[in-house]
């Protein structure tokens, strides 16, 4: 039987409805049929009934979570660590503060992305329009008159010319990409492998970097609270973060370094992952006994770091897609009107 994926807007749901239950006093098995009895999706009810029965035979609720296969393996760690450590509740609330962020700055990356994707779709197929119809028609207009449109024009119309042979090539190629993307959108295994492949590339520099570090402080925070040891929750946490080269290799020294027996806010300040104001900030937490709030604190102002680099690459790319079209537009006309003035101008 195929097993569903638990879509990512309801899981920080589906924490604060567990985190409710546990805090009311409700027993998981009891809690989880009366989600299941209010359910109407049948894809979430099919992994609620596994749910169900599970935690009715006595299975504990992360091993439950772990068994539909519906749910990230992070979130079943955690609860496994937050029933170990007799702290469920806290730990619960936790994740859905935790995947609501993720949501959050899902939903503004995509939210910025669109609007200059859109924006740059729409100048190069005017451009497009220009160079392949417009122009040959003033042409040959021109032509019949004995004028020649002025150099930057021709050379526009010839490489319009040459685009609209390529036409049926270029088409092909476009299907041919857009039915790739189709398949990685819809097709989980090859979606796994290409986000594998991009984090892996890209995921490590720039604002990809920066989103790794603050999910990384965010998941140290929640296993630190949750009575985790350091190295273990520096463990955890790359497995959330990592698959960049670079982050990865960060992580897994600062693991080393605690596992040597090092200051783990030490060894976070020599891994690279933090600037070091942040480092500062975290030596003084670890000894005051602080540091989980501090951590938390950093994932935030690192995650809204990210979200404003973001709107200043956005709102420098809009600009320079405006200019640089409208630029070419200009010239493109100029260089047919310019003839046609002076063909009017002779005439006259």
């Amino acid at each position: 039987m195929k097993r569903l994926r638990v879509p990512a807007p309801y899981l920080p749901i589906f924490c604060r409805e567990l985190y409710q239950l546990v805090r009311s006093g409700v027993p998981i098995s009891e809690g989880l049929s009366m989600l299941r009895e209010d359910e109407t999706d049948p894809n979430t009810r099919a992994w609620l009934e596994t749910l169900c029965q599970s935690t009715e035979e006595g299975m504990p609720l992360a091993s439950a979570l772990r068994e539909t296969g519906a749910f990230p393996a992070y979130m079943a760690d955690m609860v496994a660590l937050a029933e170990d450590t007799g702290r469920l509740e806290d730990v619960l609330l936790s994740l859905q503060r935790h995947y609501d962020r993720q949501l959050r700055m899902s939903a503004d990356i995509r939210g910025a992305v669109t609007v200059p994707v859109t924006l740059f779709a729409v100048m190069v197929a005017v451009v497009i329009l220009l160079v392949t119809q417009v122009l040959p028609v003033f042409d040959k207009v021109f032509a019949q008159l004995g004028v020649r449109m002025g150099a930057v024009a021709v050379g526009m119309m010839n490489a319009g010319a040459v685009l609209a042979k390529a036409g049926t090539g270029i088409a092909v190629v476009l299907v041919v990409i857009a039915a790739a993307a189709l398949a990685v959108a819809l097709i989980p295994a090859l979606r796994e492998k290409f986000t594998a492949w991009f984090r892996c590339r890209f995921g490590g520099r720039g604002i990809l970097g920066q989103m790794a570090v603050s999910r990384f402080a965010s998941s140290m925070a929640m296993a630190v609270s949750s009575g985790m040891s350091m190295e273990d929750s520096v463990e955890i946490s790359a497995k959330l973060c990592g698959g960049a080269k670079e982050i990865d290799s960060k992580t897994e020294q600062c693991r080393k370094d605690i596992a040597e027996g090092g200051s783990p806010a030490e060894a976070l300040a020599k891994s690279g992952l933090f600037t070091g104001r942040d480092c500062r900030l975290l030596k003084l937490a670890e000894q005051t006994g602080s540091l989980p709030d501090t951590l938390e604190d950093l994932a935030q102002r690192q995650e809204e770091e990210s979200l404003r680099r973001i709107d200043r690459t956005v709102g420098a790319i809009e600009p320079a897609i405006v200019v640089v079209t409208s630029a070419l537009a200009g010239v493109i006309l100029l260089s047919v009107m310019l003839p046609l003035m002076g063909l009017l101008s002779t005439i006259g």
